[in-house]
């Protein structure tokens, strides 16, 4: 890695020293282990100082924080002691430190910590909202918290006056689960008199129907979604994840962070939803996405992300000794992961190579080494004959980190009790196999016959299409998700809303809309794309973005990104036909994409098919529906 921890603070001249201003960092990934279990503690820091002579310099701070990772500390004996070495190294007029630790056992804390040179007598700056917060799900590519009631799926949200509120949570109004009902005529019964007759029973309580809990791990961002046995959404609730860390075709994420934001997702779902309604949990995760730990879990290196490119000398060799049909090949696949891995000496520490949607998996259970069917496809497993090939013995891999495989849906087992009593969880909470995030999505989108398709306008572009039997092609970098008895088949490029980030904001994509021009497309012939590589429909980890000619505006500009994100999709569409897929008939869309209407009619134009809103855009609620059992009952 290009950096290191270090304890080294390093400071520069005050430029003003001649007045008093504050200045306000906040650090939201801090974390250290509890002294006691050895567990993650997770916590955002807020500093404010009045600086005299010095400043702090913020990434030797970065690196600093990050020194902590792997030592033992009380909240409480942490929080003085990183105040302690800033004021050592600034001398500050003032400084504050506020740790905000998630929840442990059901309990949150908050340490403040203050320090105030002597003869210094001005106020102390204020203390921060949670205005900080909705900043930082901004910048994570979400929209800022809101929080609304009676959420209905594929219609819009109306948000609450309450946005500052740290988490997106949407919930349901509870229904009654006993309606009242008509009393035939030859039942009614007259009351007889009795001066002895007792008084009438208390009804007994009515049962609370159980809650099945979808978990969705994105580039930002972590969503959870709450379900009945119906699939009628009850409550969700998300929290921002730090963006991973990109050095040309090397792009990592801290593992740590997924579950500081899978926890704070959950604590403020179970608030709505009360812990002991749930029967079930189920997590999806980012397609490719691998990191190894050790036998207890523990990370020993980062999590390599799903479009992280740099085993290309050993997709090379996968190329000549993996199975044509396998979902492993290509630069970004989890098995180039593990060999390159390998090949650097990573793995003499681990006991697991795992998915993003396993480790969530493993957290919870306090078991880890297991995986599903959709997950493992990237890492060479053979989902026809649903085992591990033998041509893997042929690679000088470690076998022994293999994940044990199951069916999406399959229980691998209860929640731990340390889970448990976190999260206040009965003991018997069931945690099942999961998905991708890819496939997650199209079981949420309600798709459900071959020749439906969902197409997932997120970070990235992902297409799934319903067929009756597999599809692969290394080539093209095509593979397919074995779903029941039919097998999704798709590929995912690296276009999509990443692109649209570099060039523009939120706000301004929102205000550009309106003055698109479905109806006269640009003719720009552009091929966007986030950084160098492509994975589908062209597999070439040497591939350079195509955004030129620029035109002499920034709508048009626009424009022609999302038409070149389009016409992507459409050969997408048409080389999984000519490969042996059925035609698609109507595609169905998720993502912040399926938001944009200008954007669907360019691709109706440009694809040729009808688009139809999805039941869900949330790949969790797909998941949800995993964990509910209720995949089986929706794909024919």
């Amino acid at each position: 890695m290009p950096t290191q921890p270090s304890k080294q603070l390093e400071t520069f001249e005050n430029p003003n020293p001649e007045r008093d201003y504050t200045i306000e960092i906040s650090m939201p990934e801090f974390t250290c282990l509890c002294p006691k279990t050895g567990q993650p503690d997770f916590a955002t820091l807020y500093l404010d100082y009045i600086p005299d002579r010095t400043c702090v310099e913020l990434k030797s701070l970065k690196l600093y924080i990050w020194a902590y990772r792997n030592e033992g500390a009380f909240h409480e004996a942490v929080t003085n002691k990183i105040l302690g070495d800033l004021v050592a190294a600034t001398a500050p007029r003032y400084m504050r430190l506020r740790a905000e630790f998630y929840v442990r056992g059901g309990v949150f804390t908050t340490v403040t910590a203050e320090h105030r040179k002597p003869g210094f007598a001005s106020p102390p700056p204020a203390p921060r909202t949670d205005a900080q917060d909705t900043l930082h799900a901004e910048l994570a590519g979400d929209e800022p918290p809101v929080a609304t009631r009676n959420p209905t799926p594929g219609r819009s949200r109306t948000e609450n006056a309450s946005t500052s509120s740290r988490f997106r949570m949407l919930a349901r109004s509870p229904r009654s689960d006993s309606p009242a009902t008509a009393v035939p005529e030859n039942e009614k019964r007259m009351p007889t008199r009795s001066a002895a007759a007792p008084p009438p029973a208390a009804p007994a309580p009515t049962p609370r129907k159980p809650v099945y809990v979808g978990i969705d791990l994105g580039t930002s961002s972590c969503r959870v979604v709450a379900i009945d046995d119906k699939g009628e959404l009850l409550a969700q609730a998300g929290a921002p994840i730090p963006l991973p860390v990109k050095s040309e075709n090397q792009i990592t994420q801290d593992p740590l962070l997924w579950w500081k934001a899978v926890s704070a997702s959950l604590t403020q779902l179970i608030k709505e939803i009360g812990p002991d309604r749930i029967a079930a949990l189920a997590v999806d995760g980012t397609s490719g996405t691998l990191l190894l730990t050790d036998a207890k879990g523990v990370p020993v290196t980062p999590a390599l992300m799903y479009n992280d490119a740099r085993a290309v000398a050993e997709a090379e060799n996968l190329l000549s000794l993996a199975s044509p049909n396998s979902g492993a090949h290509g630069a970004s696949s989890s098995l180039a992961k593990l060999l390159w891995l390998t090949n650097k000496g990573l793995d003499r520490k681990a006991a697991h190579a795992l998915h993003q949607a396993d480790w969530i998996a493993g957290m919870l259970t306090g078991r880890f080494g297991h995986s599903d069917y959709n997950n493992s496809l990237k890492l060479g497993y053979d989902a026809e004959a649903l085992r591990w090939p033998d041509w893997l013995g042929s690679l000088g891999i470690n076998q022994d980190l293999l994940p044990e495989v199951h069916k999406p849906g399959d229980d691998i087992g209860s929640v731990s009790a340390d889970m448990a009593k976190t999260f206040g969880l009965r003991a018997d909470t069931r945690v099942l196999a999961g998905t991708t995030d890819g496939v997650a999505a199209f079981l949420a989108a309600g798709a459900t016959k071959p020749g439906h398709s969902v197409t997932a306008l997120g970070s990235t572009l992902v297409l799934k299409l319903l067929s009756d039997k597999p599809v692969f092609s290394a080539e093209h970098g095509v593979y397919s998700h074995r779903l029941l008895n039919r097998w999704l088949v798709g590929g995912a490029s690296n276009s999509g809303g990443a692109v649209l980030l570099q060039y523009f904001k939120i706000e301004q994509m929102r205000e550009m809309t309106p003055q698109l021009d479905p109806e006269h497309l640009t003719g720009l012939e552009y091929y966007p794309l986030p950084g160098i590589g492509e994975r589908f429909p062209i597999n070439d980890p040497g591939m350079q973005s195509i955004l030129e000619p620029l035109p002499g505006d920034s709508i048009t500009f626009f424009q022609g990104i999302l038409e070149g994100i389009a016409g992507i999709e459409a050969h997408g569409y048409q080389l999984l036909h000519k490969l042996g897929a059925p035609k698609v008939s109507e595609i169905r869309t998720t993502g912040g994409g399926a938001q944009n209407p200008a954007w669907t009619q360019i691709r109706e134009r440009i694809i040729g098919t009808p688009i139809k809103p999805a039941r869900s855009e949330l790949s969790a609620f797909g998941t949800a529906l995993l964990a509910a059992g209720l995949v089986a009952k929706k794909i024919h």
